[in-house]
């Protein structure tokens, strides 16, 4: 699931309704498949402000991708256990700048606490020596007709300074969901 698609969502819908109308749209189009929710499109505190029990007890889990993997594993078996879901019966997929340590510190953490996944990226097949670029590409406009005028699409990362999109939009963002 890319952030693309929470990004569309927003732009077109608000993004107060972002995350929940783009897992409504995802399951609508996946039918149950490919159940793996990104969740920091607008940071993880927000996806989880408007993560619905519907939608956590139909996803089979949740990906990390940017912030601290401690914090956000102890924040989303937190919130599995107070929507009365054993975290155990869900999976989280670690995907951001993984190394063999990083990945094992991960898992001493994760203890089976919570089923854990890694997903092979950057630092796991970079192994030649070559210093890899980091670089991201986002989506930053979207229309949903030829006649219409492109709208503004921003991604807010869990992680201050990664943001992307145009400037006034991203502060529009922040103050519409409460993120400093």
């Amino acid at each position: 699931m890319p952030h693309e698609w929470f990004m569309y969502h927003g732009a077109l819908f608000g993004y107060r309704s972002a995350n929940m109308k783009a897992l409504e749209a995802w399951v609508d189009v996946y039918q149950g498949s490919l159940g793996i929710t990104l969740t920091d499109t607008y940071t993880t505190d927000s996806f989880l402000n408007s993560f619905s029990l519907k939608q956590a007890k139909l996803f089979d889990g949740v990906r990390w991708d940017s912030g601290d993997p401690i914090a956000f594993t102890n924040k989303t078996i937190r919130f599995y256990e107070q929507n009365r879901i054993d975290p155990a019966s869900k999976t989280i997929v670690y995907s951001d700048s993984l190394n063999i340590d990083r990945i094992r510190e991960i898992r001493e953490h994760v203890d089976g606490r919570i089923h854990d996944a890694y997903g092979i990226g950057t630092f796991l097949t970079n192994d030649v020596g070559a210093t890899p670029i980091n670089m991201v590409i986002k989506l930053t406009e979207v229309k949903d007709h030829p006649q219409k005028e492109f709208l503004h699409a921003v991604k807010l990362s869990d992680v201050p300074g990664k943001n992307t999109g145009n400037a006034d939009e991203i502060e529009l963002v922040k103050r519409t969901l409460g993120v400093s």
